[in-house]
């Protein structure tokens, strides 16, 4: 029998979560800012719920300062994807925070924190 993995459980616990955000009706009408982390990058995505599609997205692969999966380097994703959110006119919407079935410590919640400095709602 095959053992299951860490990342097999994440995704499990990401479906879950979604479920309980797609039964809720205020949450169906808000825009998803959702993350991914991989042991050397870190990816940020905005989803729009209407098309089902991602609006746009940064990632520590546009970077191009060492190390790219630390909380500095995570942090430092926020700024961007701020701008990106004014270039399309999203930056007065309310959010919802998805972390992708991760714990919310570590890059995780410095990247929600610098967001949150920038002054988005979620």
């Amino acid at each position: 029998m095959m053992q299951k993995s860490r990342n097999y459980y994440r995704k499990v616990k990401h479906v879950r979560i979604l479920k309980k955000l797609k039964s809720n009706r205020e949450d169906k009408q808000k825009y998803r800012i959702g993350v991914y982390k991989s042991l050397r990058n870190f990816y940020a995505y905005i989803f729009d719920p209407w098309k089902n599609k991602v609006i746009t997205s940064v990632s520590t692969l546009d970077k191009s300062n060492g190390y790219k999966g630390n909380i500095v380097s995570a942090s430092s994703l926020a700024p961007d994807l701020y701008k990106k959110m004014k270039k399309l006119n999203l930056e007065n919407e309310s959010y919802i925070f998805d972390r992708s079935g991760y714990l919310f410590h570590g890059r995780v919640k410095a990247f929600a924190n610098a967001l949150r400095d920038q002054g988005v709602k979620f």
